[in-house]
């Protein structure tokens, strides 16, 4: 309700191209966008989900937003399930909750269409599945889930590495399980990749060899200092709190003789809460984007806010005997008022303000510039180059030729935009701040400009205005 009521209308780009895979699948096209087969969806999962319930119910955009907000409140309950299982005390797990529902970035994609609040909600269920006071039937049904997850987010398949290994070493008597359930999350990721191989002619998405597609070891300053800003800022009552425990734990060290156990409790919690994996998630998440030097954003990096709540509370749990009733209080009640003042002025301040100018400006602009695309061309067959696709693909009714290469992996094969538009010859192009003609349109190349106008950043990370224009090519 919160986030419907904070972004009613904001979908991101990437949500359309979603849309334009549905559209094409529901309509019988098969995996394509605007009707080009390619391996542009790095979620088929997500695809596949919302082209049912276009076909049964829905428009393609209600879908997936309906999609979204049930998977969005699956999140919320599958986050009090693993706070129950792990005991926490109900008051410190009611916080938990409230952090998780005022989370600034999670209110502003849980509505929006895209897959993360699915991604979050299989990554919870998985790690209460794997409890290893549970049955094979829950091993062999986690196994299950992570094959299917890996359709939603690839990052899953890192998570399913990272999960081998832990319950190799921790659980010596469960190996069979172990081995039965990845041998089922294998057969799905092949299957998969068999299905791609033969349908798009390749095992890689186009979105892994536009945003991370160079080497292992790329990590820059800049990159990894906004990677652990936007990790300050998407957990920011959960780093208050364990920082308040960490104060706590030196100062019980110091002065009270009787606690000298206390930091050797603060750390066997994570054991005990059986908080390790989750720890491993989050950090071999993190440490790999940030070799990778890829850029994170928000969406990225929810699918690990759940963990980052439940070894923060649950480490609160864990040793708040060691507190009279009244730190306690004082405790709660700082987390408490950081979830709801710290994610308040996070939201009003720098997350709806981008969110509505990204409405007003992007949304509303690039689909003006769509109907125009559709009018001027007759219905006839055409075609438009662009960075941002989505918006385009979806209302345009044409042929899209892709800069980033997200959904045209023939980008891949020209060393500039320039040499793509020169071969491509699209019938109109719409260029954005940062382009300039004469750089990607050949200078021999009749050109009009059908529209043009100045917008806003395209982003919490984009806020620059920009203007963007839409120019017809006449190709002799």
């Amino acid at each position: 309700m919160l986030a419907y009521l904070l972004y009613p209308k904001f979908l991101g780009d990437d949500t359309f191209i979603h849309i334009g895979f549905i559209k094409d699948l529901a309509a019988g096209k098969g995996f394509s966008f605007a009707g080009t087969k390619t391996y542009g969806s790095t979620s088929p999962l997500w695809v596949i989900l919302g082209a049912i319930l276009t076909k049964l119910f829905f428009t393609p955009e209600t879908a997936v937003r309906v999609l979204s907000s049930f998977f969005s409140f699956t999140t919320i309950y599958l986050l009090y399930i693993a706070l129950a299982n792990n005991k926490i005390e109900r008051k410190i797990a009611f916080v938990a909750i409230v952090s998780l529902a005022f989370n600034s970035f999670f209110l502003r994609w849980a509505l929006s269409g895209m897959e993360v609040s699915a991604a979050m909600s299989l990554l919870l269920l998985i790690y209460i599945l794997f409890d290893e006071q549970k049955s094979k039937f829950n091993w062999y049904s986690g196994g299950l889930i992570f094959g299917l997850a890996i359709l939603i987010r690839p990052e899953f398949l890192g998570f399913l590495f990272i999960f081998i290994v832990y319950s190799f070493f921790a659980f010596p008597d469960r190996w069979k399980d172990l081995f039965i359930s990845a041998l089922i999350s294998f057969v799905f990721i092949s299957g998969w990749l068999l299905f791609s191989y033969f349908y798009f002619g390749t095992i890689i998405p186009n979105t892994y060899l536009a945003k991370a597609g160079g080497s292992l070891f790329g990590l820059t300053f800049e990159h990894t200092v906004r990677t652990l800003k936007l990790f300050a800022a998407g957990n920011l009552p959960e780093i208050i709190l364990v920082v308040l425990l960490l104060f706590a734990v030196i100062y019980y060290r110091k002065s009270n003789a009787r606690n000298s156990k206390f930091i050797t409790e603060y750390f066997a919690a994570i054991r005990k809460g059986r908080l390790l994996l989750p720890f491993l998630w989050v950090s071999g998440f993190y440490l790999f984007y940030i070799l990778k030097d890829v850029t994170v954003i928000s969406r990225y990096s929810l699918i690990l806010v759940p963990f980052v709540i439940l070894i923060s509370a649950t480490l609160f749990d864990r040793i708040r005997f060691y507190f009279s009733a009244r730190i306690k209080l004082l405790f709660l009640s700082v987390y408490l008022s950081a979830a709801i003042v710290g994610y308040g002025l996070i939201t009003f301040k720098v997350v709806k303000p981008a969110s509505n100018e990204f409405v007003k400006g992007f949304q509303t602009t690039y689909k003006e510039m769509a109907l125009i695309i559709k009018k001027d061309s007759g219905n006839r067959k055409t075609t438009v180059a662009l960075t941002d696709v989505g918006i385009i693909g979806c209302y345009s009714g044409a042929k899209v030729y892709d800069f980033a290469g997200l959904v045209d992996d023939s980008r891949f094969k020209f060393k500039s935009s320039y040499d793509y538009v020169k071969t491509k010859k699209p019938d109109y192009i719409i260029l954005r701040g940062g382009f300039k003609p004469d750089e990607i349109i050949p200078r021999k190349t009749n050109r009009t400009i059908l529209f043009t106008k100045k917008i806003g950043g395209f982003g919490i990370n984009d806020s620059l205005p920009r203007t963007v224009k839409l120019y017809k090519l006449f190709w002799k």
